[in-house]
């Protein structure tokens, strides 16, 4: 298995319901123990898994394995691969300022400003590469590399409107299967070849007086929602926050209470028009920067990319970076933007149906078919209540990719357990925990967890495992499931 560098973390023994498992047929059947034990969690549910040495192939223990269930963010293994190999490591996304006419160096004045989307997922002020625990900078960082290449050739006013420009990924903004409830978070933020802080604006609440409206701020643009806050402190009574925010409106009515005694509430919330958001942003930093800017934001999906003069641009940082961001900390906006980006690269039109075409004959090189080991996704995330894929298929997938020279960087993308990603605070206290490199996957009445792990012995074993429609606490499906890792990590 892949090392990373991380400090070493002390580990709590954990002790084991059954004894250490030596054959298929124990380790079924200590399976088959912790399933009994934990009938009361999986009451009414489904459990499907799958135990394979990587490189010989031979399965340690299964269950269901070849049933299909409704994997969450186990999808972003699909989909990351698929960028990963059709992409390449070093893939990197542009994003550019334009103008139209003729344009000299030194020129003060330009009649109009586009800002064109190239698909970059990460146009925001996280840290790169994935380090735990980081916090994010300046949301606009580059927006303001790019005003200041603007500024560097002269340019002192837009006479006319800035454009934020997006047709690469097409107008539709949101994939089938997303609930009503998705679009309003940071989570279903819509998605767009033109993309800036995911798509999203944090609105945070701070106490004031007791009976006193509570203080709100926006971050990192205070005019990309329209908020009516009727959020109240309350010194007798705990934090409760609800919302209401018509579809597909920018418009935001906060309620309830706020306990004196709660530092900050915050909660994510997605644009309805990312362009537009980027373009106005990008306004605001233009002026800030000396450059004045007389139009107004404006956005299109639909216009082909301008043919006029490049006057800036800026390119992100190679893609074997960025996926770390999609499986560590689960970015479903990033993931959808590369099931597209690979549709882009390969036929010119990024759409999400021909991404997932390109995705099912990736799959199927890869072994993975809807009639064979069984696959069915309608987006790139996972969010989609409609994807169906079976333990079995990935499976396959991961021990695929085990294969592939770009392993190592697949291996880094991971989230790795008790230290970074979705798994920070899973598998603490178990011996072993940093040896489970392996993607989370979590919705309603849904937990899935998938990857490889390393035995006592250095076997490495690629492994998926899919619990689908479970009525007990998330904490207590997940427990199951880490327990179940367990008992072959112990091997």
């Amino acid at each position: 298995m892949a090392k990373l560098s991380r400090k070493p973390i002390a580990a709590i023994l954990l002790v084991h319901s059954c004894a250490v498992c030596a054959t298929s047929a124990d380790l079924n059947a200590a399976a088959a123990k912790l399933l009994g034990d934990s009938a009361a969690v999986l009451q009414h549910g489904r459990v499907g898994y799958s135990f394979v040495d990587v490189q010989s192939g031979s399965v340690l223990a299964a269950r269901d394995a070849d049933a299909n269930f409704v994997p969450a963010s186990n999808m972003k293994l699909y989909t990351t691969s698929l960028a990963l190999l059709r992409l390449g490591a070093d893939h990197r996304f542009r994003t550019e300022l334009r103008t139209t006419g003729q344009f000299q160096a030194g020129q003060s004045a330009i009649p109009d400003l586009f800002l064109v989307g190239g698909g970059d997922p990460n146009l925001s002020g996280r840290p790169l590469p994935y380090q735990v625990d980081a916090h994010d900078g300046d949301a606009f960082a580059g927006l303001r590399e790019l005003a200041g290449q603007l500024f560097a050739q002269g340019v002192r006013e837009v006479t006319g409107d800035v454009t934020g420009i997006a047709p690469r990924y097409g107008p539709e903004l949101f994939p089938p299967g997303w609930t009503i409830d998705d679009a309003s978070y940071d989570y279903g933020a819509p998605v767009s070849g033109l993309t800036l802080n995911d798509n999203s604006v944090a609105a945070i609440l701070r106490p004031t007086a007791n009976g006193e409206l509570a203080d709100l701020e926006l971050k990192p643009a205070p005019g990309a929602l329209i908020v009516l806050n009727q959020v109240v402190t309350d010194a007798s009574n705990p934090t409760h926050i609800e919302f209401r925010r018509p579809l597909g409106s920018n418009e935001l009515i906060l309620y309830g209470t706020l306990s004196n005694t709660t530092s900050e509430w915050r909660e994510e919330f997605s644009v309805t028009d990312p362009a537009r958001f980027a373009a106005q942003a990008l306004i605001d930093v233009l002026r800030e920067r000396g450059i004045s800017v007389r139009g107004e934001a404006r956005s299109d999906y639909r216009q082909a990319v301008p043919e006029g003069p490049v006057l800036a641009s800026r390119d992100s940082l190679p893609l074997g970076q960025l996926i770390q961001i999609i499986n560590k900390v689960s970015q479903n906006l990033h993931a959808e933007m590369l099931l597209r980006e690979v549709a882009f690269a390969r036929t010119g039109v990024g759409s999400l149906e021909n991404g997932t075409k390109e995705r099912e004959a990736f799959l199927a090189e890869a072994g993975v078919t809807r009639k064979g080991t069984g696959f069915s996704s309608s987006d790139g995330s996972g969010l989609s209540r409609s994807d169906l894929t079976t333990p079995n298929s990935t499976v396959t997938l991961l021990r695929y990719m085990w294969a592939r020279p770009e392993r190592d960087v697949w291996l880094e993308s991971l989230p790795v357990g008790a230290w970074d990603g979705s798994l920070e605070h899973r598998f603490r206290g178990l011996a072993g925990s940093q040896r489970v490199h392996a993607k989370t996957g979590s919705l309603s009445h849904v937990n899935a967890l998938s990857g490889y792990l390393q035995t006592k012995t250095h076997r490495t074993l690629a492994f998926s495992m899919m619990v689908n429609g479970t009525l007990a606490p998330e904490s207590a499906v997940r427990d199951f499931i880490d327990r179940l890792c367990a008992l072959f990590l112990d091997q």
